[in-house]
């Protein structure tokens, strides 16, 4: 009874620390309530820090305002490009490739407006790639 009982707490503490591992490991999501104004205009969302290796950034766009459409890139802490401008309407999600892809390094999502009026932008991004947006 005594060694099955060590198994048991062995297995489950095994397991946990494998699933608590791949949460870590794929990162998490910042949201974003931003105004975007018009006429090439751009916000930028919160710095977040990327804790994974893997080269791939996601945004995801719950809603964008007036159904236009914007174009949202991911950029390092000091503004330079990691991936390039990708068009986003409302319920989108985008996949970037980010060079530079530094795990411990802070990046940010900046939006973008060509429309003739301030847009607003809810939504969410990594830097890593959690996975499915959920809409």
């Amino acid at each position: 009874m005594k060694n099955r009982t060590m198994f048991i707490i062995f297995a489950v503490s095994i397991i946990s620390a494998l699933v608590v591992g791949q949460a870590l490991a794929a990162g998490s999501w910042s949201n974003y309530n931003l105004t975007v104004p018009r006429l090439g205009g751009t916000a930028i969302t919160n710095n977040h820090t990327k804790v994974s290796a893997a080269d791939k950034a996601v945004v995801c766009s719950q809603g964008i305002g007036g159904n236009k459409t914007l174009s949202a890139r991911i950029e390092t802490l000091n503004n330079n490009v990691a991936a390039g401008y990708q068009t986003i309407s409302s319920l989108q999600r985008r996949e970037y490739t980010l060079n530079p892809s530094t795990a411990g390094a802070q990046y940010h999502a900046r939006l973008r407006n060509t429309n003739t009026v301030n847009v607003q932008a809810i939504g969410w991004w990594s830097p890593d790639n959690p996975g499915a947006c959920g809409f």
